[in-house]
């Protein structure tokens, strides 16, 4: 486990206050689009203290699409009708309430955060869970739920009357998800600022796989396909990023040299 989540070196700073514990779990449906023509249409969260685990202050507030058309796929997915959206207000206004949080954390935080431009850190849950539980089926939200599994029954009152891949009920089971994960992974770390600083840079880095999505072992857990085949896909040119970086962390746990490191996505 240390070998998935490891420390960072750092120097010690005589003027850094403690960080602040909460962290604020955040989910948005979309229109849909490629992200340049992409709308928000829905923001949900919750305040998550990672020293005792509370969840606290659910928001969330439905956005005008400002006249991006909502992709028939991404409808099917959350079911947020025309109707719905009539009279909600400007993404610039609705967002505001959401803002005030010096950390963030969401599911695929890459897709969020590129939407909500909130400045910030971010915590990416999927791949943060990709460390703490590297060895479950899957690692979309709601088998991870299924299969951590995690208990919600904690926050039932905040997910009554909403359904999954809604913004709100989202980042409930999210923030479930990331208190478990902490459970898993603080114990590592020095404290909560060590923590802060080590899963902030493992959602910077590309994906580290479970298990690749592609090829001849595709399905087979990452520690059982064989160095030659991880060596072939860190040298084979155009290669998916994660699975080259994932290919050069584990040839380097297992000693194999000229695994050289990938640069870090910003």
């Amino acid at each position: 486990m240390t070998d998935l989540f490891p420390p960072i070196a750092t120097t010690p700073s005589l003027f850094a206050e403690a960080p602040l514990s909460l962290v604020r779990v955040i989910d948005t449906e979309t229109a849909g689009q490629r992200l340049e023509e992409d709308a928000v249409i829905e923001i949900g969260s919750v305040d998550l203290d990672l020293a005792t685990g509370d969840i606290s202050n659910p928001m969330q507030s439905f956005c005008d699409p400002a006249g991006v058309l909502i992709n028939p796929h991404a409808r099917k997915v959350h079911r947020i009708t025309d109707e719905m959206l009539a009279g909600a207000p400007a993404f610039a206004a609705a967002a505001v309430p959401f803002r005030s949080a010096p950390v963030f954390a969401a599911q695929r935080a890459e897709f969020d955060r590129s939407r909500l431009r909130f400045a910030g850190r971010w915590l990416c849950t999927h791949k943060l869970a990709l460390r703490a539980f590297p060895n479950l089926k899957a690692h979309g939200l709601q088998s991870l739920v299924k299969y951590v599994p995690l208990d919600l029954s904690a926050v039932e009152p905040l997910l009554a009357g909403l359904a999954p891949h809604r913004a709100l009920y989202d980042a409930v089971c999210t923030a479930v998800l990331m208190r478990a994960i902490t459970a898993v992974l603080m114990p590592r770390c020095h404290d909560l600022a060590d923590f802060l600083d080590r899963a902030e840079r493992a959602s910077r880095e590309p994906t580290l796989l479970a298990r690749l999505r592609f090829g001849r072992h595709k399905g087979v857990a990452i520690t059982q396909v064989p160095d030659d085949y991880l060596d072939w896909l860190t040298r084979e040119p155009g290669m998916d990023a994660d699975a080259v970086f994932t290919a050069r962390h584990h040839l380097k746990l297992r000693g194999i040299r000229g695994a050289r490191a990938l640069p870090v996505r910003v």
